[in-house]
């Protein structure tokens, strides 16, 4: 079974060939000038507009670490193998849907933790919700945006590029740094937890699948049940 380390080797030095320093630098700075310019345009997006706030976020979301991540694969490597897109055993991917309710099981006694902690940020993903909750399109929409899109451009560069580039430090420095990034990323709020619960679960199918296909999966089915939970009303 494959493991992350199995990766093309560079036929001149015969070294592995991986994620490095080149591509966490143009992957940050491209994730930044990205999200920027992305959260700039939602936000001046005109009352009225067919996209909603929720769906504009979930849409910046997918495409700024989606843009990142080619940036990161073009600037030297040019083969999306080292970041982890590789095929993987089915069963792998059945444990990532296990792993995914899990999660989701787990929200409601981390947030019951937390919370009290963040006091004021209750309403940070409102907007997704009230995209999930304006009509069946709407749903539909979010879910595309939110539950595919945004889960494949966040786990290609923090799971891709950041914890493919931490494993040469070891597995639980590459999984525990990663998901503490991913988790601040979301923003110091309520959020932050269960988004770390989920990054170490992703990082340790990363490490140990040797793809990054079941922590998409992992985050797909995570953030479509959510999306579809709060869409049907509750």
């Amino acid at each position: 079974m494959n493991t992350v380390d199995e990766v093309p080797m560079n036929q001149s030095r015969r070294t592995p060939v991986r994620p490095g320093w080149p591509e966490l630098g143009v992957a940050v700075l491209a994730a930044v000038i990205l999200y920027a310019v992305g959260s700039t345009i939602a936000y001046l997006l005109p009352a009225g507009s067919p996209v909603s706030p929720g769906q504009a976020n979930f849409l910046v979301s997918g495409l700024a670490p989606l843009g990142a991540f080619v940036v990161a694969v073009l600037i030297r490597i040019r083969d999306v193998r080292p970041f982890g897109m590789r095929r993987v055993h089915p069963g792998w991917l059945l444990a990532a849907i296990a792993i995914a309710l899990a999660c989701f099981a787990l929200s409601w006694p981390i947030s019951a933790l937390f919370d009290p902690f963040f006091p004021g940020s209750e309403s940070v993903q409102q907007g997704y919700r009230d995209a999930a909750r304006s009509g069946v399109l709407s749903l539909v929409v979010t879910i595309v945006l939110g539950g595919l899109l945004t889960p494949i451009g966040e786990e290609v560069l923090f799971r891709g590029v950041f914890a493919s580039f931490l494993f040469r430090w070891g597995t639980w420095i590459g999984v525990i740094v990663s998901a503490a990034v991913f988790a601040v990323a979301h923003g110091i709020n309520s959020v932050m937890p269960i988004a770390f619960v989920v990054g170490l679960s992703t990082g340790l199918l990363l490490r140990f699948s040797g793809s990054i296909w079941p922590a998409v999966v992992v985050h797909v089915v995570y953030n479509s049940v959510g999306l579809l939970y709060h869409g049907i009303g509750y």
